[in-house]
């Protein structure tokens, strides 16, 4: 639209309130993949996958060119979508009973998923359940399902 010389808006807008959040940097909330590495073994963490089951289990094409099907070995599957009602998270008892049933709340929750960005919403569902040893894996699938030694399970 830019480069044909076409309005990009139709008027300017601005926030209708403002807030008095300030944003402070948690680098602990992203891992890399050699944390995930370390985390298929131990039981006290738990790699939830929020791609769609089709995805997770190579059912279904990747998005992605060159990028292998299947999951990383021990993560469970949780499609963001259901954490979701209406575009907004679901209440905190529902979370609760979904994440209860792939991980405890003393385990360390890594969230994986395309590309790092809807693992973030699993985070912030985890987060609103009460689980507090939280991370996202932001390389996911774009990273971990390239032709590599990564372990895979198809």
């Amino acid at each position: 639209r830019i480069a044909a010389g076409l309005a990009t808006a139709a008027s300017l807008s601005s926030a209708e309130a403002q807030g008095d959040f300030e944003a402070e940097e948690r680098i602990n909330l992203f891992c890399d993949f050699n944390v995930v590495l370390a985390a298929i073994d131990d039981k006290a963490s738990q790699i939830i996958d929020v791609r769609s089951a089709g995805r997770f289990n190579a059912t279904a094409p990747e998005p992605r060119p060159g990028l292998r099907g299947g999951h990383m070995p021990s993560a469970c599957n949780l499609p963001f979508a259901r954490v979701l009602d209406n575009g907004k998270l679901r209440d905190r008892a529902e979370l609760q009973q979904m994440l209860q049933e792939l991980a405890s709340p003393e385990q360390k929750v890594i969230s994986s998923c395309g590309s790092g960005i809807t693992a973030c919403v699993m985070t912030l569902a985890a987060w609103e359940a009460g689980y507090r040893q939280l991370s996202v894996y932001d390389g996911s699938w774009a990273e971990w399902g390239l032709p590599s030694k990564l372990p895979v399970v198809p």
